[in-house]
């Protein structure tokens, strides 16, 4: 769980960062936007990243499953194949 929330985290400081940015560089003419509206995008980014992040690491397995059995693409699970090529040990 605690990566979820480092992704989460990263990405919110580089929204924040970027967005900061965008407000004192690029739009230097346009008046500046209240800070609650900033607050809110950066909750907003804080709690998209975290359920990507937490559908991207918990569920990446399940979720490739069930885009094989969508696509009809055949696929070997090497982790459970078993081959011996070595000389028998008994």
């Amino acid at each position: 769980m605690e990566s979820v929330f480092t992704i989460a985290v990263i990405a919110t400081l580089c929204f924040c960062g970027l967005k900061f940015v965008e407000m004192r560089v690029w739009n230097k003419n346009k008046p500046m936007k209240p800070l609650k509206y900033f607050i809110r995008d950066a909750i907003l980014v804080f709690l998209s990243a975290s359920i990507a992040a937490f559908a991207h690491l918990y569920l990446g397995d399940s979720i490739h499953s069930f885009m094989n059995t969508v696509t009809e693409t055949k696929v070997l699970n090497t982790a459970n194949t078993e081959v011996f090529t070595d000389t028998p040990g008994f």
